[in-house]
């Protein structure tokens, strides 16, 4: 199946090669000359965790709060009559926001204990305002229709010690949360945001400790315990990939963590297929942080090789070769950060040149330059992140989130020109190679959207949704298509089996246990069954499918497993549901084919190898 489909849109390069050479045309019909997409390239992201929205940086510590003498039995039967409440030392709160806490006993005959009952009412506002602070009753005469006075003392954070190994990053910690101490009391709230920012410099987990600094009161010293990951080493084995390209891989990766102390990251990653010639491809990234607000810069390199297996025997064997290469230039901003919403801003540039040869010549480039912006938004619920029922940060009783993001394909650093519209098969206008798709537009629009629900009506029990879209009204390059298969959606199908301008797609999984282990020596067992379904639309005319719109839908089940936080381990069966038709020759829309492929028993194994333990 893979290899003709492959090639579908390959027989009309190799028509413009030859010219109207018909026989190495239908020759070349069921080889794959199709370039890889870029879930195919990039396949080492299906090895990866789910995100883990826990936080590791947590506050601790708090000012000390009294009892309340006036509770005690003696005072029982002792009533009074108030006309208001005075809250000394409130800062930045209103007055009018502890109005709650005494307005029902004005005027009524109340016993002195409810100065308590007002006293722990103000407390219980300010902390779920994110307010750190003590609401005391002083010795005071309540005289009759009087008014109850309390002491109202507000944390404020003087300074910022960081213990622990750092690295480089001291200094950059430091700074980070040294925006807490501008503010005039401490808010939890508000410095989320900071303790979070710090959370995600790459390798380091922090702890805020608050604690009194002995100066005057509420004044407080926030001591910051970091331990530091500065090398991340994992491997990974999968059997994703197309029976062309080789199903079973294997990927090794390192993470360089805080290098320049500039809140940074390297990775250097690389894949191969246990076939030794067919595929490899080496990665390489590094992203910083400029500023005190969590503005990233990035950079991120790909380049890939591929000798796709065509079953053929001799010196002619498998004649076709594909480069790929790929950089990002790319920033991110954090417009709202907290443990229970986020949203991000970011943007950049895509360069992609694919090139593909058969037995040494050249028969298609693309070369791809691609502005785009994003959005990415996640929210979970806040009740579950201090629940005793049995949900938590990593597993909600709900999340939802999702991504928005607009390309437009420009001409510039020697971007692709478009061919002239003239009539299939001969393109004879075209201006160099041809086109990965002839009628394709390297300025397309593309409109692009994700998303992920997830539900628990109880703890043990998970319904997920997870759709994928993308609008394109003018036919796109191969390497910016929606793709469905294994790496995206339709697990079962070989990957990009049906790929268009435009599509539509959804994963529903039904999960039963935990994948959070008890312990870091401990396992974690979820099984889980899964239906997807994609629908692909093309805008080109000479497009290989002899129905458009087409769809697919598979099915499958199996069990996913956690060893502490050391290998990840996912195995399922997909069964591919619905046949996929398409023509072996689509320039003369001849050698109707339809194919649907067996069920696959589909294997990804993730192992942090170093540190071995964290």
């Amino acid at each position: 199946m893979g290899q003709a489909m492959a090639f579908s849109r390959s027989a009309l390069f190799l028509m413009a090669v030859v010219g109207t050479g018909t026989p190495l045309a239908v020759a070349a019909q069921s080889l794959p000359s199709r370039p890889p997409t870029r879930e195919e390239l990039q396949r080492e992201q299906a090895t990866q965790p789910p995100r883990d929205t826990g936080s590791r940086v947590t506050v601790e510590g708090d000012i000390e709060r009294a009892p309340c003498p006036l509770a005690d039995p003696r005072f029982a039967s002792v009533r009074m009559t108030i006309t208001g409440a005075q809250f000394d030392g409130l800062q930045v709160v209103s007055p009018e926001a502890l109005r709650s806490t005494w307005a029902e006993f004005v005027g009524q005959s109340v016993p002195v204990a409810t100065v308590c009952e007002i006293r722990d009412r103000a407390a219980t506002i300010l902390r779920r305002q994110g307010y750190v602070a003590a609401v005391q009753v002083p010795p005071q005469r309540i005289e009759e229709n009087g008014t109850v006075r309390f002491d109202v003392m507000m944390a404020k954070l003087v300074r910022i010690q960081v213990r622990g190994d750092t690295g480089r990053a001291e200094a950059t910690i430091a700074r980070q949360l040294g925006k807490l101490q501008d503010q005039p009391v401490f808010n939890t709230f508000d410095a989320e945001r900071y303790l979070l920012l710090v959370q995600d410099m790459p390798g380091y987990d922090a702890r805020l400790t608050l604690r009194p600094a002995g100066t005057r009161p509420g004044e407080v010293i926030g001591e910051v315990s970091v331990r530091y990951t500065p090398i991340e080493i994992e491997g990974a084995v999968q059997n994703l990939g197309s029976r062309e390209v080789g199903r079973f891989g294997g990927l090794i990766r390192a993470r360089l963590n805080g290098l320049t102390g500039l809140a940074d990251t390297t990775t250097l990653a690389y894949f191969n297929t246990f076939d030794w010639r067919e595929q490899h491809v080496l990665q390489a990234s590094h992203a910083f942080r400029l500023g005190q607000e969590g503005l990233t810069l990035g950079g991120d390199f790909t380049y890939a090789w591929t000798r796709p297996d065509v079953g053929g025997t001799g010196a002619g064997a498998d004649p076709f070769r594909t480069r790929t290469l790929i950089a990002t230039l790319r920033a991110s901003y954090p417009l709202q950060r907290s443990l229970s919403e986020n949203l991000w801003l970011g943007g950049g540039l895509d360069l992609a040149n694919q090139r593909v040869n058969f037995t040494g010549v050249p028969i298609s480039e693309d070369k791809i330059r691609v502005l785009f912006a994003r959005l990415d938004y996640d929210r979970i619920d806040p009740a579950s992140m201090g629940s005793l029922r049995g949900y938590s940060a990593n597993e909600p009783r709900w999340r939802i989130g999702g991504s928005l993001e607009l390309r437009q394909g420009v001409s510039i650093l020697g971007a692709s020109a478009p061919c002239p519209r003239v009539p299939a098969p001969i393109y004879a206008n075209c201006p160099g190679l041809l086109l990965s798709r002839a009628e394709a537009d390297p300025t397309a629009f593309v409109l692009r959207a994700s998303g992920y629900a997830e539900f628990r009506p109880a703890p043990k029990l998970t319904i997920s949704l997870a759709p994928r879209a993308q609008y394109a009204p003018n036919p796109l390059l191969a390497f910016e298509e929606f793709s469905t298969g294994n790496y995206t959606i339709g697990r079962g199908y070989e990957p990009g089996v049906l790929t268009g301008d435009s599509g539509i797609g959804v994963q529903a999984e039904l999960r039963l246990g935990s994948l959070a282990p008890r312990s870091a020596q401990s396992w974690a067992l979820q099984p889980f069954a899964f239906f997807d379904a994609a629908r692909v639309w093309n805008q080109d005319q000479r497009a290989p499918y002899p129905r458009d719109p087409q769809s697919l839908y598979s099915a499958g089940g199996g069990l996913r497993a956690r060893w502490g936080d050391r290998a990840r381990l996912e195995a399922y069966a997909a069964a591919p549901l619905k046949r996929v038709a398409y023509y072996a020759d689509p320039a003369n829309q001849t050698g109707l084919r339809q194919v649907k492929g067996d069920v696959r028993l589909l294997v990804s194994l993730t192992v942090n190898l170093f540190p071995w333990t964290r």
